[in-house]
């Protein structure tokens, strides 16, 4: 195995460098550390770690030998797997800049997103390359590479040139994740080292991940940090980009049969698993917690959850976005036996406490460009503001968007901050609170409602499976309806009357006097979960008006 140049005077901030820092102390390197799964749930691949730390000095001295440098932006389209993680781990080592895209955005958001990444290197599966062809993605690459199966003119990255292995690049940026695009155009966050680094300390330590845990990710950036933390990665074969519609089963068999200590799922994805029998047949006793993320996780999914989860395990929420994560994190137990009740009150959503490094302030709303020379006023706890994070863990900036940089982020207390576009308060305990978006909220001559804790009240309504708040009419006299999407097999006028009788006892959302069913409510392509209210809202301010 290649170690870590522990010669050098100061460590590198590099995350491949931190990988064989850990696996050079760890006496289980030779353990399987990232298990790929097959279409009936066994392993069709197992690496160690110390194989994967190989792996990735090999594939960063073949693109370095091929001439890739620190700094050179590489389009990277391939699917989970241990040479997916190789690669990013060598892309990292070299100092290159991963440039890493949801697949679940279509072609049309592919092709913008590669557009205004403008890569250098193109890499990517068979499928990916022949995506390239036919829709003439990144035309001026230099260098086109491929990872698995065949494509006749494309080199394998297991034959790249031979070299030494370079120097592991000290810093620097490492790596533009997009944006989803659920809100608005999807953007590219640009992460340094530093930000990777931080933010896979922040997820161990916020969710207390211990040395020899089993990971199941079903939301595969995840598995780039199980094995910084030490935990083994298990990669289920199954559509990432369609987590609602995973096979519950085949979640389940992977769990019992790989021992699963950690689950990442989305709410849909939650949602489905327990649709299952075998989830009340103590399919999911073994593990000892679940991360939900991707949207708001319903109080009444946690409700559904907990009986069949071990006494000790707890489902936990992490908020945060592309540009910035973890920003904060609450567990099953509060929420259920505190916060809950709030929430079902149309008080928001409790977020939770800050994460490790992250420092939370609300400031006062302004939908008008920002003046740097006169930021936003910072509010007191219980004033509803914009929610903004500052850390390690925070991009600082969007690649070649200084337009959304000026609108994003601010220099507050000395300190780069970044605005979540979430709206939100603090509690008198520190606690986070999330109403909603910024750009969602519905404006009425009454005041402003805020989309999501208008719709959580409507959530905890038996046999409402979605719900969704949109304005009709031109601000500020739009008038808000909700759309209500209803479990199958339930009785849809008895929910949509119930459903208003409980908006019309709550003081929070008595404005809101239209209800209607909605058949399907359109969600992201992500995590299929978060509520898509721009299309919804060009849908009734068509049938509406």
């Amino acid at each position: 195995m290649t170690p870590p140049p522990d010669t050098a005077t100061t460590e590198p901030v590099n995350v491949a460098w931190r990988l064989a820092s850990v696996v050079t102390r760890s006496a289980t390197a030779g353990d399987p550390a990232i298990l790929s799964l097959n279409a009936t749930g066994g392993i069709a691949e197992s690496w160690s770690a110390t194989r994967l730390v190989d792996e990735a000095a090999r594939i960063a001295a073949g693109l370095a030998a091929l001439g890739i440098q620190p700094g050179h932006r590489v389009a990277v389209l391939v699917p989970p797997g241990p040479r997916f993680f190789a690669l990013m781990h060598g892309l990292l080592h070299v100092g290159a800049v991963m440039v890493l895209i949801d697949p679940g955005m279509g072609i049309k958001g592919l092709s913008a997103c590669l557009k205004q990444a403008d890569p250098v290197a193109f890499i990517g599966s068979p499928k990916a390359l022949l995506a390239r062809k036919l829709f003439g993605w990144c035309p001026k690459v230099r260098w086109v590479l491929r990872v698995g199966g065949f494509f006749p003119g494309v080199r394998s990255i297991t034959r790249l040139p031979a070299g030494p292995a370079p120097a592991y690049h000290d810093g620097g940026p490492a790596g533009i994740l997009f944006t989803s695009g659920s809100t608005g155009p999807a953007k590219g966050a640009l992460y340094t080292q530093a930000n990777f680094l931080a933010q896979c300390d922040a997820l161990g330590r916020m969710l207390d991940i211990r040395p020899g845990e089993n990971d199941l990710s079903t939301f595969p950036l995840f598995g780039l940090y199980a094995p910084l933390l030490g935990m083994r990665a298990i990669i289920p074969r199954m559509d990432f980009t369609r987590p609602g519609s995973a096979n519950p089963a085949y979640l389940l068999q992977a769990i019992r049969s790989h021992q699963v200590d950690n689950l990442f799922g989305s709410p849909a994805l939650l949602n489905r698993l327990l649709t299952h029998p075998g989830v009340a047949a103590g399919g999911l006793q073994r593990l000892k917690r679940v991360v939900s993320a991707g949207a708001p996780v319903p109080a009444p999914l946690l409700r559904r959850l907990a009986p069949h989860l071990a006494r000790t395990a707890q489902v936990y929420t992490p908020y945060g976005a592309t540009e910035a994560l973890p920003v904060a994190c609450i567990g099953s137990a509060d929420i259920l036996e505190t916060t809950s009740q709030l929430t079902a009150q149309g008080k928001g959503t409790c977020v939770g406490w800050p994460a490790p490094g992250a420092t939370v302030r609300i400031l006062a709303l302004q939908d008008s460009p920002l003046d740097p020379a006169n930021p936003p006023r910072v509010l007191s706890p219980g004033e509803v503001g914009e929610i903004a994070v500052a850390g390690d863990q925070v991009t600082r900036s969007y690649f070649n968007r200084p337009d959304m940089d000026a609108r994003h982020k601010l220099t507050l207390e000395g300190r780069l901050f970044h605005r979540m576009g979430d709206l939100g308060y603090l509690d008198s305990l520190g606690r986070i609170w999330f109403l909603g978006r910024k750009s969602q909220r519905v404006h009425t001559a009454a005041g402003d409602l805020p989309a999501d804790a208008i719709e959580s009240v409507a959530l905890e309504e038996p046999g409402v499976s979605r719900a969704g708040l949109v304005g009709v009419g031109p601000p500020p006299d739009q008038k808000p309806v909700l759309a209500i999407e209803v479990t199958a097999g339930a009785d849809a006028d008895k929910v949509l009357a119930s459903v208003r009788a409980r908006l019309k006892a709550c003081p929070a959302t008595r404005a809101v006097k239209t209800v209607i069913r909605h058949k399907a409510i359109p969600v992201d392509k992500r995590h299929n979960s978060k509520i898509q209210r721009e299309a919804l809202t060009t849908h009734y301010n068509r049938v509406m008006r």
